[in-house]
């Protein structure tokens, strides 16, 4: 009789994983309504939980990006050109140990450092001549919350302090903080905070949801005619000088799924 000293080691420990977790509540503020399972391992799209069960990463997390796997594939259409690293990836591995072990971290406050600049003239030149300086930040609500800020402060430093008004759109998400929400308009993530957010400075106007809230007999180019019409009128209610920037995502993700614009509507918005 063979007994497999490594699967019995192994069953064990998962049984121990699940004792645990079912001992210990979670100790995390967690973002959402339920304790989420804990996650202990992962490789490639598979993700391993305390409790012996397996996930597959099928989205990359929030559908941005899932980074590190033993084999790359990618995908490349006329739409998406994404690489789906997946977990595990032995190149991403070392490149962080190696950073780790040269130089873990640097207060950019004193120093600028190497990787940080090697990327930000990566990303300079892959963008076609839009962007000119990066700035990196932990995610995407601090990203637009610097974006808020920064918009403000040009027209301060630039001695046009009547321009004080930002312009978004209903249904859309541009983060979670006081300021992001203020901006955004996802109704259940604003719902606790209204009377604390700021309704004199950010104003909304309609979706470009086409599948919506284009009328019957409506072309495609009414319909985005319509809107830019009343991005106009907004416009005109504040006072032109008055307004800092209108702020639209390219396709729409948390509020209403992925939606993309109707054809023309970006470049008449900035009309």
């Amino acid at each position: 009789m063979t007994i497999d000293i490594d699967e019995i080691k192994k069953a064990e420990a998962a049984k121990a994983r699940a004792a645990a977790a079912a001992r210990r509540p979670s100790a995390i503020l967690h973002r959402t309504p339920f304790v989420p399972p804990v996650a202990v391992s992962a490789e490639g799209i598979n993700v391993e939980l305390a409790d012996g069960r397996r996930l597959i990463d099928g989205v990359g997390g929030a559908a941005v990006a899932s980074i590190g796997m033993e084999r790359i594939s990618q995908v490349a259409t006329a739409e998406i050109n994404t690489a789906v690293l997946g977990m595990g990836n032995k190149r991403v591995i070392k490149a962080i140990k190696d950073q780790a072990e040269k130089m873990s971290y640097i207060y950019n406050a004193q120093c600028s450092n190497e990787a940080a600049e090697e990327l930000a003239h990566l990303i300079i030149e892959q963008s076609k001549g839009a962007f000119e300086l990066v700035g990196f930040v932990s995610g995407g609500s601090e990203a637009m919350e610097g974006v808020i800020k920064l918009a403000r402060q040009y027209f301060y430093e630039t001695n046009q302090p009547k321009r004080k008004n930002f312009i978004a759109r209903n249904l859309s998400y541009h983060g979670n903080t006081i300021g992001t929400l203020e901006l955004s308009h996802h109704l259940s993530r604003r719902a606790p905070y209204e009377a604390i957010l700021d309704h004199e400075h950010f104003h909304h106007v309609s979706p470009a949801y086409a599948k919506r809230y284009k009328k019957p007999n409506e072309t495609e180019d009414e319909y985005v005619n319509r809107l830019a019409q009343e991005l106009d009128d907004k416009f005109k209610e504040l006072g032109p000088d008055t307004v800092i920037g209108f702020v639209a995502e390219t396709v729409v993700g948390a509020t209403a799924g992925v939606v993309p614009p109707p054809k023309g509507y970006l470049k008449a918005m900035k009309r």
